[in-house]
C-alpha cells in the first residue's frame, strides 16, 4: 500500500468521524427543539439536563459520581438516588463489557462490615420497620458510592474532578445562602432564643431545611476547598478557591449555628497544625478582628455557647437524660434504624414536656437506633477512616494528596464535634456527603499506595 493510499484512508476515517459527530449533534439539536416545543421551558430544560446526564453516565460511569457530588445539595434527594441508580447500572454494564476489569479491595472493609451488620439487625427488629428499611437503603447507597469511587476513580486527576464538583456545589449553596440573607427570610421560633439573641434577624438555610444542617454540610466542604487552594500553583485558581472559601465561610457564619462554628474551628485548626502553622496566626488575627469590630449578633451568639439560660442549650439536657433512659431499654440492638423509631418511643420517656424527633447527639442517637454493637461499629469505622487518612499524610509522597487527606480527617473531626449537640445523620444528604468525604480519603490512600489491603 502506497503512502498516498494510507493518507487517503486516514482522511476518509476522519471524514466519517466528523460526519458521525455532526449527525449526533443534529439529532440532539432536533430532540432538544421537540422537547422545548412540547413542554414548558422549565420542564423542558429539566428533561434535557436529565438526558444529557443519562448519556454522560452511560458513556462513563465516573461521570455519575461527579454529577451526584455536584447535585447532592441542589436537587431533591429522590432524584439523587435516581442519578446514582443509573451510575450503578452503567458501572455493571462497564464490568460486563470489559472482561479485564478487576474490582479493587476496600481498605477498611472489615470496619465497614462491623458497622453495616448491626444496621441490618436494627432494621429487622425495628419498631418502625418501613421507615428503617428506607434509612437502610440510604446507608447502602452511601456504601455503594464508596465502592464505586474506589473502583472508578483510578487517577489523581479524576479525584481532583470529584473534589472540584463538591466545591462547585458548595459555592452555589453558599451563594444562595447569602442571597437569602440579603433578601430576608423567616426566622422560625424554634431556631433561636430571641431573648438571648435579640440582634439575630435571620438564619440562612440555603438549599437545606435547617441552618444547622447547612452548617454541617459546609464543615465537610470548607477544609477540602482549603486543600485545593494550597494545591494549585495558578494564581487565578487560587483566587477562585479563595472566593469560594469566602462565600462558604460567610454563609456558615450566617447560619448562626454555634455547633457549626465550633466544628469548623476544630477542622481548620487541625488543617493548620498539619499543613501550615502560619494559619494559626491568621486565625488569631481573625479572632482579634471580631473583638475589634464587635459584630453584636455574632458576639452575643458566641457568648451563649455554654449558657444554660439559652433555651436551645437548656432544651438538650432533659432530652439527653430521656435518651439515656431509652438506651437502657434498647441497648443491645437498638429500637430501630432511623429517627422514626426514636420519635415513636420518645413520648414514653419525655421529661419536662420537651418535644423532640431525635436526641441532638450523634452518639446517643446511634446508640438508641442500632444498639451498642452498632455504636462500636460506627466508632471503629470512623477511627479507621481517620487512620487511613493519617497514614496517607505521614507516609504519602504526593503533597497534594497528603493535604487532601488532612482536609478529610479534619472535616470528620469537625462534624463529629458538631454531632455532640446535633444528630448529623438526620438529613440523608449529610449522611451521603459524609461517606463521599470518607471515599475521597480512601481513594487518595489507594492512589498513593496502590492496592495495599488494610
Amino acid at each position: 500500500m502506497t503512502a498516498k493510499q494510507i493518507i487517503g484512508e486516514e482522511s476518509m476515517e476522519n471524514l466519517i468521524s466528523k460526519n458521525k459527530v455532526n449527525i449526533i449533534g443534529i439529532i440532539f439539536g432536533l430532540l432538544m427543539g421537540i422537547i422545548l416545543l412540547l413542554f414548558p421551558l422549565t420542564i423542558g430544560l429539566k428533561i434535557i439536563l436529565g438526558l444529557v446526564g443519562l448519556v454522560l453516565i452511560l458513556y462513563r460511569p465516573v461521570y455519575g459520581l461527579y454529577l451526584m457530588a455536584i447535585s447532592l445539595p441542589l436537587i431533591s434527594f429522590r432524584y439523587v438516588v435516581l442519578l446514582f441508580g443509573l451510575t450503578v447500572i452503567s458501572f455493571i454494564l462497564n464490568i460486563i463489557m470489559d472482561r479485564d476489569f478487576n474490582l479493587k479491595t476496600i481498605p477498611i472493609k472489615y470496619s465497614i462490615g462491623l458497622f453495616i451488620i448491626p444496621l441490618l439487625f436494627a432494621t429487622i427488629t425495628s419498631v418502625t420497620l418501613k421507615q428503617s428499611i428506607v434509612k437502610l437503603i440510604v446507608y447502602i447507597l452511601a456504601f455503594l458510592f464508596l465502592f464505586l469511587a474506589i473502583n472508578l476513580i483510578d487517577s489523581k486527576q479524576k479525584l481532583y474532578y470529584l473534589i472540584l464538583a463538591l466545591i462547585i456545589a458548595a459555592t452555589i449553596v453558599g451563594l444562595y445562602g447569602l442571597y437569602q440573607y440579603r433578601t430576608g427570610m423567616e426566622l422560625k421560633e424554634s431556631w433561636i432564643d430571641r431573648e438571648q439573641n435579640p440582634d439575630i434577624k435571620a438564619r440562612v438555610i440555603s438549599t437545606f431545611d435547617n441552618p444547622n444542617i447547612l452548617a454541617e454540610y459546609l464543615i465537610l466542604t470548607i477544609p477540602i476547598t482549603f486543600a485545593l487552594l494550597y494545591n494549585t500553583d495558578s494564581m487565578f485558581k487560587k483566587l477562585l478557591f479563595l472566593i469560594s472559601m469566602a462565600i462558604q465561610g460567610l454563609c456558615i457564619i450566617l447560619t448562626f449555628s454555634r455547633g457549626g462554628w465550633l466544628g469548623l474551628f476544630l477542622a481548620l485548626l487541625v488543617f493548620a497544625i498539619f499543613i501550615d502553622r502560619k494559619l494559626l496566626l491568621l486565625y488569631v488575627l481573625g479572632g482579634l478582628g471580631l473583638i475589634v469590630f464587635n459584630p453584636t449578633a455574632i458576639m452575643t451568639r458566641l457568648s451563649t455557647i455554654g449558657s444554660i439560660e439559652d433555651s436551645s442549650n437548656a432544651y438538650r439536657i432533659p432530652l439527653w437524660k430521656a435518651t439515656l433512659l431509652m438506651i437502657k431499654d434498647y441497648w443491645v440492638n437498638g429500637a430501630g434504624l432511623g429517627f422514626n423509631s426514636f420519635r415513636a418511643l420518645y413520648p414514653r420517656y419525655m421529661r419536662q414536656g420537651i418535644v423532640a424527633v431525635h436526641s441532638h447527639n450523634i452518639f446517643l442517637q446511634l446508640f438508641v437506633e442500632i444498639g451498642i454493637f452498632g455504636l462500636i461499629g460506627f466508632i471503629v469505622f470512623v477511627f479507621n477512616s481517620i487512620r487511613i487518612s493519617l497514614i496517607t499524610f505521614v507516609k504519602g509522597m504526593d503533597i497534594k494528596i497528603r493535604r487532601i487527606s488532612v482536609a478529610v480527617f479534619a472535616s470528620i473531626l469537625g462534624i463529629l464535634l458538631h454531632g455532640l449537640v446535633d444528630y448529623i445523620f438526620f438529613n440523608d444528604r449529610i449522611l451521603m456527603m459524609f461517606w463521599i468525604l470518607v471515599s475521597t480519603g480512601l481513594v487518595g490512600y489507594i492512589l498513593e499506595f496502590s492496592s495495599k489491603d488494610q
